[in-house]
């Protein structure tokens, strides 16, 4: 890929909110998973060193499945931002294509005017 490209695609981790948000759910969801497979090998009565080996395999993959899960949503979120920015900028550009349309129109409105006046004058 070349420098250009780099420079020119849409990135998440230059989307500050984005960034910050997929960083909590990859945290979260570490977390939440080495916790949650923690206490269910506790309740199985597992010894210590299997419940850490699989609370840390746990935390893994919930930290791994967080980060996947908020790249999804985060992705369609940019491009519901970048939608709604284009057509904000098209309904911005139509309503000053109007607005110069409309004054053109008065402009030659009163120049037939000022013709009429100068004609029957």
């Amino acid at each position: 890929m070349s420098a250009a490209a780099d420079t020119t695609g849409i990135r998440l981790s230059a989307h500050p909110r984005a960034r910050r948000h997929i960083a909590a759910a990859k945290a979260w969801g570490g977390l939440g998973a080495f916790g949650l497979v923690a206490l269910l090998s506790q309740r199985a009565g597992l010894p210590l060193g299997d419940l850490l080996w699989r609370s840390l395999v746990g935390g893994i993959v919930g930290y791994v499945a967080g980060w996947a899960l908020a790249v999804v949503v985060w992705r369609q979120l940019a491009l519901a931002q970048i939608e709604s920015l284009r057509r904000q900028l098209i309904a911005d550009a139509e309503r000053r294509e109007a607005e110069r349309q409309r004054r053109a129109e008065d402009a030659a409105a009163q120049a037939e005017q000022a013709r009429a006046q100068a004609g029957a004058g």
